[in-house]
C-alpha cells in the first residue's frame, strides 16, 4: 500500500472511531452484509464512511486543502442527499496542525438544521 493511500485509511479509521465514540455502532469488521459505521472498501469511486444513510462522508487527511473542489465532487455524488466533509489536518506535529485537527465541512442549509434540532434538544446532547 502506498504511503498516501495508508495516510488515507488511518484518516478513514480514525473518523470511523470518532463516530462510534459519538454513539453510532460499528459495523463487525468479519461480517460484510453488518450494520453499523465501517470504512468504503469497494473497487470504485465512493464516499468513504458507510453506515450512516443517507448521508454522504468524505474523509480528507491533507496537508493542502483544496476545500471548494472538494465540495463541488461530494455535491455532485451526494444526488442530494445531505453530505460531509470530514477534514484532518495532514501534519498534526505542527502548531498549525494542534490549532485545526478535526472538522467538518457541510452544507449550510444542513447545518443549520442540525443547529436548530440540537438548540431545541441540547439537554440530551452531550458535546
Amino acid at each position: 500500500m502506498s504511503k498516501a493511500k495508508s495516510k488515507g485509511t488511518r484518516g478513514e479509521n480514525e473518523i470511523v472511531d470518532l463516530l462510534v465514540d459519538a454513539g453510532f455502532p460499528r459495523a463487525d469488521p468479519e461480517d460484510p452484509a453488518s450494520a453499523g459505521v465501517k470504512r468504503f472498501e469497494g473497487g470504485y469511486e465512493s464516499h468513504d464512511i458507510q453506515g450512516i444513510e443517507p448521508w454522504v462522508i468524505e474523509v480528507k487527511y491533507r496537508k493542502a486543502w483544496h476545500l471548494f473542489g472538494w465540495v463541488r465532487k461530494i455535491r455532485k455524488r451526494s444526488d442530494g442527499r445531505p453530505w460531509v466533509i470530514l477534514g484532518i489536518h495532514g501534519d498534526r506535529r505542527t502548531q498549525e496542525g494542534k490549532e485545526v485537527g478535526t472538522l467538518a465541512i457541510m452544507d449550510a442549509t444542513v447545518a443549520s438544521k442540525l443547529l436548530y434540532h440540537w438548540h431545541r434538544h441540547h439537554q440530551e446532547i452531550n458535546l
